[in-house]
């Protein structure tokens, strides 16, 4: 039996790519309790993009993911000129959110892309 090039190339391709460890994309849940309890919001990813925390008090980014970077603003939208706190190095504990103020919305990122408005 004889393979092509292209064939043996395809196969070693397929074969590295079920062997090597895929990166976790992160997401975070925010809860209506101070402690991540009460109601559970939806489970979205840390992109950088900016998610509503409206009746919310804690959050939670997915644990095994590496450190993420979460920044919280006062006003809807995540404005770059607003109002914020930066919340570095979330890596799977509960964050109660208690900055004195509303909380309106917020972004999730790696650690190394902190953001204060998106």
């Amino acid at each position: 039996m004889r393979f092509s090039t292209t064939a043996l190339a395809y196969l070693a391709a397929a074969l590295l790519s079920t062997l090597v460890p895929q990166a976790a994309q992160a997401g975070i849940t925010a809860f209506s309790g101070s402690q991540c309890d009460g109601n559970a919001g939806l489970n979205v990813p840390c992109d950088g993009s900016c998610h509503k925390f409206d009746d919310r008090h804690s959050f939670r980014v997915d644990s095994g993911t590496g450190d993420h970077c979460v920044s919280v603003f006062e006003d809807p939208g995540c404005p770059e000129d607003g109002q914020g706190a930066v919340l570095p190095h979330q890596t799977g504990q509960c964050q109660n959110v208690n900055t004195g103020t509303n909380v309106r919305s917020f972004v999730c990122a790696k650690d190394t892309f902190c953001l204060l408005g998106a």
